[in-house]
Formats: structure tokens, sequence, C-alpha cells
């Protein structure tokens, strides 16, 4: 009995679990990547119940080690920016080679450590905060790439709506979990500091069961059954390894552009609510700490809800667009139409 047949059997045991590997690893993969998202965004809730109230007439004197100026929250949210420029092509080469197995969970821990240590970096004083946010930065760098090896090797073609969808909706996952959730922990007794505590834990957890679970292919994961990678790898072509990125042509495809212009505008708004709602809720609205973190997570709750229905409704709209235009065209073209008709039908005659 050779290897295939032995995963197979062993997956036949699992009950519920059978066939539904794919759907573990995008969760799981969801999860990850998103725990990565959150361990960046806490520090911009925590700076509301880090330091003293702030003096309105004058936000730029620091009462405090921690009461930050707006400048210095600029250069921390810089450093992190910083890090991921230049950790994503250094993550895509080390993907190609190792596989996101590795990779990612050597991200996941640079961004755990990186979180954990951020208290002691804030005692430490403004270099070793930038320091760390370059970290967390280097660690996000590793989020796009994962989300499209997840995608190629993983998804069926008739799911790549709903898993591009679920992974790429880290910065809804992020803010919807961390925003609450720091919110109580500020205002608990084990204070802003254990916000940090937290996510760490939580991250590390995450990219450990990344580690024992996840496989670089379907084929090489020990509960695969044949028939879900039948359902996989159905209608696809052959996914071939290390093959060259096609740059020019990646950057000559206007579909690129409308993408990137689109994924920007998202970002932005995001950033946004991440980096000044909180601040605005609290000091401006004098809304608590905890309802402050409630309601910065409404709206992207909203956005998660309508981007997974959206994944949802591009994998099962078939065609929609071809019929609009031939209906369109019918009735402006009445003839031509009867006549490709008619053309068409004596070609599935013969």
């Amino acid at each position: 009995m050779n290897g295939r047949q032995i995963a197979t059997n062993n997956t036949q045991q699992t009950g519920c679990l059978s066939a539904r590997v794919r759907y573990i690893i995008l969760f799981l993969g969801s999860a990850c990547i998103s725990s990565i998202a959150s361990n960046m965004v806490v520090l911009n809730f925590t700076y509301i119940c880090m330091g003293t109230k702030p003096n309105m007439s004058d936000p730029d004197v620091e009462l405090g080690p921690y009461d930050y100026t707006e400048k210095t929250k600029s250069y921390f949210n810089w450093a992190m920016a910083v890090g991921t420029l230049v950790a994503a092509w250094p993550f895509h080469w080390f993907y190609q080679k190792y596989g996101a197995r590795y990779v990612f969970f050597l991200a996941g821990m640079i961004s755990t450590i990186a979180t954990g240590a951020l208290p002691l970096c804030a005692d430490l004083g403004f270099w070793a905060m930038i320091a760390t946010r370059f970290f967390q930065g280097v660690s996000f760098g590793a989020d796009f790439a994962a989300i499209g090896l997840i995608v190629v090797h993983w998804a069926s073609l008739k799911q790549h709506g709903l898993f591009i969808s679920l992974l790429s909706s880290f910065s809804q996952i992020s803010v919807i979990f961390t925003m609450p959730v720091a919110g109580h922990l500020c205002e608990s007794s084990f204070g802003w500091r254990s916000a940090f505590y937290v996510h760490a834990v939580i991250s590390g957890t995450l990219f450990c069961v990344w580690f024992y679970y996840y496989r670089n292919t379907p084929l090489k994961h020990p509960n695969m059954t044949d028939i879900e990678l039948e359902k996989i790898h159905r209608d696809k072509g052959s996914v071939k390894e290390k093959e060259p990125v096609p740059v020019k042509a990646i950057m000559t495809n206007p579909v690129m552009w409308a993408v990137w212009i689109s994924a920007f505008g998202e970002l932005m708004m995001s950033q946004f609510i991440v980096l000044y709602g909180p601040t605005y809720l609290k000091e401006i609205l004098d809304y608590p700490v905890t309802h402050a973190g409630y309601f910065v997570a409404i709206p992207r709750a909203l956005h998660l809800v309508f981007k997974i229905v959206s994944g949802l409704c591009s994998d099962r709209i078939k065609y929609i667009i071809e019929i609009w235009v031939f209906q369109l065209r019918r009735k402006t073209f009445p003839d031509s139409s009867r006549k490709k008709s008619r053309c068409a039908s004596s070609i599935r005659s013969h």
C-alpha cells in the first residue's frame, strides 16, 4: 500500500472532517494572516490608555513616557511601512524556495516576538519602539504572498472567490477582534500591557498550529483524500513550481492596476479608521474606552459581511455579463442576432 492509499484510508476515519481539509486550511490561514494584522493595529488602540490625558490645547507636548506626539506616532507607522516594503520581495523569494509552511511560520514568530516585546520596548524608548514596529511590518510583508499560495494550491476553481474574500479580509477581522478585546483589557486590572501579551499568545498558538497542520501542497497532506484532491485539481492546469514572475506583464496589465487602486482605497480607509477612530471617539466624543473599541469595530464588521457575500456571489453567478451583452445586442441588432443564433444552431447540430 503506497502513501497515497494510506493517507486516503486514514482520512476516511475522520468522520465529518473527511474531504474538508481545504476548509480547515482556509480558516487557519485566515486566522494566522489576521493575527499578524491584529498585532500591528493593537498599538493604535492602546495609545488612548497608555498615557495620561493629553493637553488638547497643545497636543505636541509629551506629558509622560507613553504620551506620544502625533509626529512620534507617525514615525512608528513609518517604521512599520518600511518593514513591509523591505520584506515583501525577500519573502516572495523564500516562498518560492521553501514553501509557505516554514516561511509563513517564521513570519508569524517574528510578529509574535515583536508584539510580546512591545511593552518592554515602550519602556526602553523611541528607538526600541521603532525597531519593534519595523519587525511587525516585516512580518506583515509575508501576508499577501501567503494569500496567493493558499488560493493557488488549496482552492478549487469554483471556490476562488470564497478563498480570496476570506483570506483578504484580515484588515476587517483584525479590527473586529482587536479593538473590543484591547478596550476591555485596557480597562481591566491587567492594564494596557496585557493587550500585547494576549495578542502575542494567540498569535504564537495559531502559528504553531499552522506549522503542525499545513502542507505546501494538498498531495503532501496526511489527511487528504482522493475525492477532495480531485475537487481541488478539477479543471486546473499544472502548477509550475518556482516559475519566473512575469513582472512586465503584471505591471502593464490594466486589470492589475484596477485591483491595486481598489486595494489602495480600501486600505487607506481601513488605516484611517484604525489610526484615528479610537482617539477621536475617546478624546473628542468622550466615549469610554470599551465603547470606543466596539464602535470602531462595527463598520469593519459590516464590511466583512459584504466582502464574504461578494466572494460567494462571484463563485456562483455565471456568465451574467455575457447574458446582458447578448440581450442588449439582440434588442439593438435583431437581424444580426438571429443570423448568429442560426449559425450556432447549425454548428451544434453537426
